[in-house]
């Protein structure tokens, strides 16, 4: 039991840092070639349409550091062109 409360609170922190707003869960139609639920007396579930915004941002937020980067090989000149062609 303990292992579902740490994979709760992961997914838990997961969506907090995805979710930009909240997320929102409409019932909608049932779709005709969803099969029936099976067994007697079985109600039919109802179907939700789940919405909402999301952005990767705060996944990525402090892994890349522009002090890190470098140009690569071909954005900034490696030699001079007067060299290269004498």
């Amino acid at each position: 039991m303990r292992w579902r409360a740490k994979g709760l609170a992961r997914a838990h922190r997961l969506l907090r840092a995805v979710l930009v707003n909240r997320l929102v869960f409409t019932p909608v139609t049932r779709p005709p070639e969803l099969p029936a639920p099976k067994g007697p007396g079985r109600k039919p579930r109802l179907i939700y349409e789940l919405t909402g915004e999301g952005s990767l941002s705060k996944l990525f937020e402090g892994l890349i550091s522009a002090s890190l980067m470098v140009a690569p090989t071909g954005f900034e000149p490696v030699f001079s062109v007067r060299h290269a062609l004498s």
